[in-house]
């Protein structure tokens, strides 16, 4: 009870010398505020002033952007390691091969095949049809140039499979993905590998009708077509079995030099379903 006496003038100079501001505030002139005094409020008229700089949280933009580029950066990773052990004498690779006028191209263990007559000494793209080989494992070789470098870009599909039985998902189109850059010594680069291959978002109501359709199409009876809802039952994404993603398509943009200047060249891989 002292302590609270001893310290009961101080509380009360304190209140006073308040008390003594706000007396001069309203003395010199100045108005109370009112709630919802219209004259109070203050309209912003600048645009610039207006902006939203706060990036807005889409979980399809974020998941989208970020998982293809943390799995590509898997799959570098992966590379490094693989190219860290790379030699010279490692660097004869035997396979489909684009001879243009300026530069050839070798791609290991693939085989390949014109769809329509085309000249790659005169064409700045050209187009293929595989044949044999894994297009979704890929080591290439360029020849004639330096300075090289190369990006691929891949279409997926999406199949389901159960052992050696699989459907292609026709009617749910494929995906397109960014361009990627290659990694590469001495002019031998490895091409995108499974960890970086995405497709469109998928629910299980559009993967259980996508895959009834094929079913259908193929003339399944309905005990296979619901063997097949049921191994689907659970699948709500395209990670999930029993999904299988297909590339399609594998187009490779190489750039270089030689001694005329620069080089620009596009090849492009189909897979005929």
């Amino acid at each position: 009870m002292k302590t609270s006496i001893k310290y009961l003038p101080i509380a009360i100079v304190g209140c006073l010398f308040f008390l003594g501001a706000c007396t001069n505030d309203l003395n010199s002139g100045g108005k109370h505020i009112r709630l919802g005094d219209e004259s109070m409020i203050v309209t912003e008229t600048d645009t610039n002033n207006l902006k939203n700089y706060t990036r807005d949280i889409s979980q399809t933009e974020q998941d989208e952007g970020e998982i293809a580029r943390i799995m590509v950066q898997v799959d570098s990773i992966k590379v490094s390691e693989e190219l860290a052990t790379f030699t010279a004498s490692d660097s004869t690779l035997n396979g489909f091969s684009v001879e243009f006028a300026k530069c050839k191209v070798v791609f290991d263990g693939l085989g390949a095949k014109e769809l329509t007559a085309q000249n790659p000494e005169t064409n700045r793209s050209v187009s293929y049809m595989v044949t044999s080989g894994d297009l979704a494992k890929m080591k290439l070789k360029v020849i004639g140039l330096k300075e090289v470098a190369i990006k691929e870009r891949i279409y997926t599909k999406l199949k389901v499979a159960n052992g050696d039985e699989e459907y292609l998902l026709k009617s749910l189109g494929r995906k397109i993905s960014n361009w990627f850059p290659l990694a590469g010594k001495e002019n031998v680069f490895i091409a995108l590998g499974d960890n970086s291959f995405q497709f469109n978002d998928l629910s299980n109501a559009k993967l259980r009708e996508a895959l009834k359709k094929e079913l259908l199409a193929k003339k399944k009876n309905q005990s296979e077509i619901n063997e097949w809802m049921q191994r689907v039952k659970n699948t709500n994404d395209y990670t999930d079995a029993p999904c299988k993603l297909y590339v399609a398509t594998a187009q490779f943009r190489i750039s270089g030099k030689n001694e005329k200047g620069a080089v620009n060249k596009l090849i492009q891989f189909d897979i005929v379903e």
